[in-house]
Formats: structure tokens, C-alpha cells, sequence
């Protein structure tokens, strides 16, 4: 067995027992800059690939121990991302299906030309590390995107959470509603990235945010011709959403004669292109969002009473900040120390506190985070004082809505900090 010291594009395992093939591929790969390291027995390489970890194994089918088909199956076992290519000069069309259904990169066929073999690792090197980066990608999404990362440890926010848990993976429509603020695009998300649709799309739409007369094409996509400006199909977000989830957000901005089309999308699970005289299948899950009161917009005749049902099969309100003030301490803890500014300042000055306790915070959660993440940015000395905090809120003192007396009632102060919990103590006395 041959070894070499350093990593500078890839590690690579040749497994041959022809030792002179061995010697010839471990050249070639040397020369183009890989570390190889070659095995006469496929028992050997196997059992090195959980100390030495390879990015590529290329393997001789016919050996005479351990063969080709063996060695594929063990070492994919092993590490299931390990991209293994096949050689062989005895090869057959149903050898070749075999070795790609059983986890093959690749079967090529003796005699090869070196520049093929540099490609296919090139390229078997770019489909591990790519596919390692989404692994990376998706763990920490499903990280951010979990209840257990969702602060609020109030009873509103905790019937909030049970509402979700019991509805994740369900199929059914669900209505987040909830003022300006306060995490309906979090909890959207969260639902999704739990539920068994989370391979898929999560398809995001701001309802207000689109002119009306782009939004259908944006929705239902086009094909080319349907207007002077399709000069070629596009696809809409119903089928990039599809197999996953389209939260419709700012539902309630939508205009009427759009809400009828997509309720006939929605009851027939079906999606016409502009343009096109077919439709196509669609299993989307909807999610809608608004901060509009839609029951009274029902009532007023600018909401169609019949998408309102459709999209509120369950309804999730999420309340205010005001409403669970005893919140609001562990959401400025959590803002402080996640902050990529949280470096110097490492607490709040107890008549900083006492102000950001007696806000009312209109601009519920995101208001909160901005306003921390500002102070932090602000601030020069250890600790956030009151200076570092906006106008609105040091002029807003006299405005107090008795919040501190509801954290004082209701809050469980278990997770704050130690000059928190003297601060709040003190005011209880």
C-alpha cells in the first residue's frame, strides 16, 4: 500500500489487484495533484475507509478475492457519500445497470483515456462536496427552523406552539394571522421544515409586493407567446412550490378577481400557464399570511367569503409582544447574544431595562430585535445604557401599559440573566 502526507484536491483509494494498474492510475492521479493511496485487496481498502476517509474510490470490477460489486456495496455501507467508480475491460450492459443501481458514480470501460479519468473524479470530487454542502445546508436549517428555537415560553405562545405541532404534517390550509411583527414568516417556515415536505420547496409571495397585473404570471407562470414579453415558457410558483409549500403572504392584499382563480386552483389541484390550454397537476400545500382582520374584509365585500374558508382551515394567531411581556426578557437575551455585534456590550443597564420592559413595542418582535441590534451597534462600553436606545423609547416612558406589572405577575424568570432577575426583584418590593 502506497501513502501520501498531504490533501491538496482530494483523497483517492485505487483498488486493483493487478499491481501494476494499481501503480499506472496512482501516476496519473499524483501528477493532476490528488493524494492516492492504492490496495491489492478489496478487503484492505474497505476496512481503511472508516480511518482515512476518501472522497473517491475507483475500483477494478474482476478480482480475485474481493470483487468489484463487493467492494461497491461495502464501502457505499460505509459512507454512503463515498463516490465509487468502476473499471472494468469485461464489462456488460447488465453489469453496468447493477453497479449504478447499487451506488456507482460511474462504469468505464478498459481501455479509458487518462483525461476521461481525470474528469469523471473531477467531477465525482464536485457531486460529494456539493452534495456534503447541502447536507451542511439543510442541518442548519432544520436548526433554525424548530420549535424548540422559537422563543416564548407564554401561554399564548405555547398554545401557538401546540397548534403547530399538531398540524406540521397535515395537509391542510393554514391562516397565520397576527399584526405586522410578530414571526408569521418564522412560524411558516418552521411548519414546513418540520412536516414531511421539507425536501421540498418552501415558495415564498408577498401579495403586496407585486403589481396585480404581474401577479397572476408570477403564480400561474407563462408559456411563450402569451403576451408580447414571453418570449419563452416560464415556470410559475405554484410548480416551484411543488411537492412543498406557497405561503401566500399579505393574503389579504390580493384583488378579487385573482382570489377567484386561485381558488380554483386550490379546489382542482390543477395550475393553467397564461397562455397555455393545459393544466397541470399541482400538490402544493398553501400556507397564507396576513395582518389584515380578513373576516371583516369578508364582511365588506373586498375578501371572497369562499377563499376565506378555503385558506382557513386552521387559523394560528399569534399575539403581540404586549400581550406576553413575560417574553420580552428572554427575547432581548436571545437577540443580545445571537447579534453579531454582541462582542463588547454584555448587559443592559437596569434603566435601560426598565425601558424596554415599558415599551409597547408596535412593531412587535422585529421592532424589538432592530432596536437591540441598534444599541449594540451604538454602543461603546460593556454595558447597553440608555443612550444607545432610539427616541422613541426613552420619550415613551409615561406611555407604559403596565407591562412590568404583568412580567412581574406572570413571568418565569429562570432563564435571564442574574442583574435581570435583581432588577425585576427590586421593582416587586
Amino acid at each position: 500500500m502506497e501513502h501520501s502526507t498531504h490533501r491538496p484536491r482530494g483523497h483517492v483509494f485505487i483498488v486493483d489487484d493487478d499491481r501494476e494498474m494499481g501503480l499506472f492510475l496512482s501516476e496519473i492521479l499524483r501528477e493532476a495533484g490528488y493524494t492516492v493511496e492504492s490496495y491489492e485487496s478489496g478487503c484492505e481498502a474497505v476496512a481503511a475507509i472508516d480511518k482515512t476517509h476518501p472522497d473517491v474510490l475507483i475500483t477494478d470490477l474482476m478480482m480475485k478475492q474481493m470483487q468489484g460489486m463487493e467492494v461497491l456495496q461495502e464501502a457505499k455501507r460505509r459512507d454512503a457519500d463515498l463516490a465509487v467508480v468502476m473499471i472494468t475491460a469485461f464489462g456488460t450492459v447488465e453489469t453496468a445497470v447493477e453497479a449504478m443501481r447499487l451506488g456507482a458514480f460511474y462504469y468505464l470501460m478498459k481501455p479509458f483515456d487518462n483525461n476521461d479519468l481525470l474528469l469523471l473524479v473531477e467531477r465525482a470530487l464536485e457531486e460529494r462536496h456539493l452534495r456534503t454542502e447541502v447536507q451542511r445546508l439543510q442541518r442548519e436549517v432544520d436548526g433554525h427552523y424548530h420549535f424548540d428555537h422559537i422563543i416564548g415560553k407564554s401561554a399564548a405562545m405555547q398554545h401557538v406552539f401546540t397548534l403547530m405541532s399538531r398540524v406540521k404534517d397535515s395537509q391542510v390550509s393554514v391562516l397565520l394571522t397576527g399584526e405586522s411583527g410578530t414571526g408569521k414568516d418564522l412560524i411558516a417556515r418552521t411548519l414546513h421544515y418540520q412536516s414531511a415536505r421539507k425536501q421540498a420547496h418552501c415558495v415564498a409571495v408577498n401579495c403586496a409586493a407585486i403589481p396585480e397585473h404581474l401577479l397572476e404570471s408570477e403564480l400561474f407562470g407563462y408559456v411563450s407567446g402569451a403576451f408580447t414579453d414571453a418570449r419563452q415558457d416560464k415556470r410559475g410558483l405554484f410548480m416551484e412550490a411543488h411537492g412543498g409549500t406557497l405561503l401566500l403572504d399579505e393574503v389579504g392584499e390580493l384583488p378579487l378577481l385573482l382570489q377567484a382563480k386561485l381558488l380554483r386552483v386550490l379546489e382542482e389541484k390543477e395550475v393553467r400557464p397564461l397562455g397555455s390550454t393545459k393544466g397541470e397537476k399541482i400538490d402544493v400545500r398553501i400556507i397564507a399570511a396576513t395582518n389584515r382582520n380578513l373576516e371583516n374584509a369578508v364582511a365588506a365585500g373586498i375578501f371572497r367569503e369562499d377563499f376565506y374558508y378555503r385558506l382557513n382551515v386552521v387559523e394560528i394567531n399569534l399575539p403581540p409582544l404586549r400581550e406576553r411581556p413575560e417574553d420580552l426578557p428572554l427575547l432581548i437575551q436571545h437577540f443580545m447574544t445571537r447579534s453579531s455585534h454582541a462582542a463588547q456590550a454584555r448587559r443592559i443597564a437596569p434603566d435601560a431595562l426598565r425601558i424596554l420592559l415599558h415599551y409597547s413595542w408596535p412593531g412587535n418582535v422585529r421592532e424589538l430585535e432592530n432596536t437591540i441590534e441598534r444599541a449594540l451597534v451604538l454602543c461603546r462600553a460593556e454595558e447597553i445604557s440608555k443612550a444607545d436606545l432610539p427616541e422613541r423609547l426613552t420619550g415613551s416612558v409615561s406611555h407604559a401599559l403596565g407591562l412590568q406589572t404583568s412580567l412581574l405577575r406572570r413571568a418565569s424568570l429562570a432563564d435571564l440573566e442574574r442583574e435581570y432577575i435583581l432588577l425585576v426583584s427590586e421593582s416587586v418590593f
